[in-house]
C-alpha cells in the first residue's frame, strides 16, 4: 500500500535542508578556487580574465580573486633556476588589444634574461583599470607564491581618492577588501559595511561566476584563445577645454589628492622584496587644439604636472626604486587610449626595463 505524500512536511524539509546549506555556506565561505578545472585541463592562464568582448565572453568577468590566481600561471610551483618577477598594473600592462606574447611582461621573457643562475620569469599579474586598491589586493593575494622582484606601473587614475572604493574588483571580494582596510585604513571613513543582504546573496553570485568561468574553459581548450581580440577606434587627439578634473580644480592639486598612502601600503605588503615603481608612459599629443593645457584626452597638464612632482617627491624621501618613465613614447606609439601601447612600444619598453630588472638581481 503506497502511503500519501505530506506535500506540506516534504516542503518544510526541503526549505530546512536549504537554509542549512545557506548557513554552512555563509558561515564558513568554502574556498571555491578549489573548483578549478582550468588546472585539471593544463590550460593555466598567462593573465587574469576579464571580458573585452561581451557578451560573447562574459563568463570571462569572474571576479573571484581566490579562482581568478588558481586558473593563473602564477599558481604552478615556483622552479630551483627561477628569479620569479610579478607586474601589476592596470590595462596597459595586462595588454588590452594584445596577444600574451605581446605585452610587456610577454616580451620581456622573451629576451631571456637571467638574474645569476636564474632564469627570470615575468607574471602577469595586471587587471585592468587603474586602483591602487585593486593593485593592493592582488599583492596581498601574490605574495605567497614567492616572488624575488615586483614591478608596480601606475599612473595619475592609480592614486586618485576615488579608485580606492571605484573598481569591480573591490566589490567582488569584500573579505580581502576588510581584511586589508582593517590593516592599513585606506578606506574612506563613511565607506559602508558590508550589509546583511550583501553576506547572503553575493557568495551566491560569486559561486555562479566560478562555475560560469570553469565552464568557458572547454572554449580556450578547444581554440587555444585566452581572449577574444576586437577591433578599436585609434586614440582621439581631440581635446577638451574643461581645467576642472574628477572633482580638482586649478591651480593646485593638495598631497591628499594623490594617495601616496596606499603606495607606502604597497611597500609594506611587499615585505623585503624589492619593487621598481615606474610611472607609466602616457600619450602626448602635440600641436592641436588645447594641446598647451591638455597632455591627451585623460590628463589636463595642471593636474599631472603636479602629480609627478608629488609622488617623485614621495619617492625621494622614502627612497623607493623609481622610474618616471612618463614621456618616453611619441603619440604614434598608442593605440586606442592615452596608455595603451602598440607591440613595438611593448618591446621597446621590455627592452628599457630590463637593466633594471637585472640589477636587482642579489
Amino acid at each position: 500500500m503506497t502511503q500519501n505524500m505530506n506535500v506540506g512536511r516534504i516542503f518544510i524539509k526541503g526549505i530546512t535542508i536549504f537554509l542549512l546549506v545557506e548557513f554552512a555556506f555563509l558561515s564558513f565561505r568554502p574556498d571555491i578556487s578549489l573548483l578549478n578545472v582550468y588546472g585539471a585541463l593544463g590550460i593555466k592562464r598567462e593573465r587574469f580574465p576579464t571580458s573585452t568582448h561581451a557578451p560573447a565572453d562574459a563568463a570571462l568577468d569572474v571576479g573571484n580573486l581566490d579562482a581568478m590566481f588558481a586558473s593563473h600561471i602564477v599558481s604552478q610551483p615556483k622552479a630551483n633556476d627561477e628569479f620569479r618577477v610579478l607586474l601589476l598594473g592596470d590595462s596597459a600592462m595586462w595588454g588590452f588589444l594584445l596577444q600574451p606574447e605581446q605585452t610587456i611582461s610577454g616580451q620581456i621573457n622573451a629576451l631571456n634574461l637571467t638574474c645569476g643562475n636564474k632564469k627570470v620569469q615575468v607574471y602577469n599579474l595586471s587587471y585592468p583599470r587603474s586602483s591602487a586598491t585593486k593593485d593592493l589586493m592582488i599583492l596581498d593575494k601574490a605574495m605567497k607564491y614567492q616572488p624575488d622582484l615586483i614591478i608596480w606601473p601606475v599612473t595619475l587614475y592609480t592614486l586618485m581618492p576615488k579608485t580606492r572604493i571605484d573598481h569591480w574588483l573591490i566589490g567582488q571580494n569584500p573579505d580581502e577588501l576588510y581584511s586589508l582596510d582593517a590593516r592599513f585604513h585606506f578606506l574612506p571613513k563613511d565607506y559602508p559595511p558590508e550589509s546583511l543582504s550583501d553576506k547572503i546573496f553575493d557568495p551566491q553570485k560569486s559561486l555562479f561566476r566560478v562555475l560560469r568561468y570553469q565552464l568557458y574553459s572547454f572554449i580556450q581548450l578547444a581554440t587555444e584563445i585566452d581572449q577574444i581580440q576586437t577591433t578599436y577606434d585609434n586614440v582621439p587627439t581631440e581635446l577638451p577645454s574643461d581645467l576642472n578634473f574628477e572633482g580638482m580644480n586649478p591651480p593646485t592639486v593638495r598631497p591628499r589628492q594623490i594617495s601616496i598612502d596606499e603606495v607606502q601600503d604597497f611597500y609594506v605588503l611587499a615585505k623585503n622584496v624589492p619593487v621598481i615603481l615606474i610611472n607609466e608612459p602616457i600619450q602626448i599629443v602635440k600641436n592641436a587644439q588645447n594641446s598647451n593645457i591638455y597632455y591627451n584626452y585623460y590628463y589636463p597638464r595642471w593636474v599631472y604636472d603636479q602629480y609627478r612632482q608629488i609622488l617623485g617627491a614621495a619617492a625621494t624621501q622614502n627612497n623607493w626604486n623609481y622610474l618616471d618613465w612618463w614621456d618616453k613614447f611619441t603619440s604614434d606609439y598608442y593605440t586606442n587610449t592615452p596608455l595603451h601601447l602598440n607591440p613595438v612600444g611593448e618591446r621597446q619598453f621590455a627592452e628599457m626595463l630590463a637593466p633594471s630588472i637585472q640589477k636587482a638581481c642579489p
